[in-house]
Formats: structure tokens, C-alpha cells, sequence
């Protein structure tokens, strides 16, 4: 009885540790893909700020207007697009794409959140054949 406790009590040991083990790896893990992911939180000595997960994979976005913009504003990608953590993490490039992306029509609803409408002149309304959104003239961001 004595020896099968003690064999018992060794098996559990060895148990705890292993799953112990096991939990502090994925702790680690969690707490590294939160940081890739953008959670918002800035650091100045990283010129690409919250948004450096991201420019890992889109590059070109490091150089676009409306990127640098809401980078100085500190505003990463993650207010428009959500966390993503699934694209973020995501080793097969576009096959998930992030948690919200917008069609033409929605453009406007989603930087009026933020920003104020303003007018639009004839010029610019004249140049399309629908009616302007903000990303026409303020800049955006596609994948083509």
C-alpha cells in the first residue's frame, strides 16, 4: 500500500510539473502575440509605434499618408480594423483577413466617428462617378 501511494504521489508530482510547464509556456506565448498584435499601446523610442506588428507584413502602409497621420495622432490600426489577432498571427499571408475591413460605402461612417464632415467641392464631386468618400482625397490603404 505504502509503495503504491508512493508511486502515486510521484505520478502527480511529475504531472503538476509538466502541466506547469505547459501553462507558463502558454502564458509567455499570450502575452508576446498581445504585444504583436497592436494592442494600442505606444512606445516612443519605436518610431512605428502600436502599428509595428502590422508593417511586418504591410510595408508599403509604412509610407502612406494616411497611415503616418494616424500614427502622429496615436492612432494605430487596430481602431479601425479591431485587433485581428487571428490575421496577425496568421503564417499563410491573407488567407485571414482582419477582423473589419470596409467596403466603399461604409468609408465615410467609420472616419466620422473621429472626424468632422467638411464640404466637397464641385471639382472633386465632378471627378467621380459617385459620390466622393473621404478616402478619395484623404488617402487609403488597399491590397490589390
Amino acid at each position: 500500500m505504502a509503495k503504491e501511494l508512493g508511486e502515486s504521489m510521484r505520478f502527480a508530482v511529475i504531472f503538476v510539473a509538466i502541466a506547469g510547464c505547459f501553462l507558463l509556456v502558454f502564458l509567455c506565448s499570450c502575452n508576446r502575440r498581445s504585444a504583436e498584435t497592436g494592442s494600442g499601446q505606444f512606445d516612443e523610442s519605436n518610431p512605428m509605434g502600436a502599428n509595428a506588428a502590422c508593417y511586418v507584413c504591410h510595408i508599403p502602409f509604412v509610407q502612406e499618408e494616411i497611415s503616418k497621420t494616424h500614427l502622429r495622432a496615436k492612432v494605430p490600426c487596430t481602431r479601425c480594423h479591431g485587433l485581428s489577432a487571428g490575421h496577425a498571427n496568421d503564417e499563410d499571408i491573407g488567407a485571414t483577413p482582419p477582423d473589419v475591413l470596409f467596403v466603399r460605402d461604409q468609408v465615410d461612417s467609420m472616419c466620422l466617428k473621429c472626424h468632422h464632415r467638411h464640404d466637397i467641392s464641385d471639382e472633386m464631386k465632378a471627378k467621380h462617378k459617385t459620390d466622393p468618400v473621404c478616402t478619395d482625397c484623404h488617402g487609403n490603404h488597399r491590397i490589390n
